[in-house]
């Protein structure tokens, strides 16, 4: 149950990481690099946060963050949210 309440607690975080890294960055095929931003945002919360420490490792809050990044990014990707710039026709 303490992991559920962790995740509910993050989720918003991380959605709104998610989205200001990509409105930040909108280039495509650049996804590894806009993940390991947003690891690195949360890693420096996560360094600064004792209660946070206490209840998860770095390596636990990873395993639960990043499938849940992945999945944002499916969402938006599919929803048409995160824009891609149009590529130029060749004919």
């Amino acid at each position: 149950m303490n992991t559920l309440l962790i995740v509910l607690k993050i989720f918003p975080l991380v959605l709104a990481a998610v989205q200001a890294v990509e409105q930040a960055i909108p280039l495509p095929g650049q996804g590894n690099k806009k993940l390991e931003l947003v690891l690195d945002v949360l890693k420096s919360a996560y360094d600064g946060s004792t209660d946070l420490a206490k209840q998860f490792s770095w390596d636990k809050l990873v395993a639960l963050v990043v499938p849940m990044v992945g999945k944002i990014v499916d969402l938006n990707n599919a929803l048409g949210l995160f824009q891609k710039p149009t590529q130029p026709k060749t004919t």
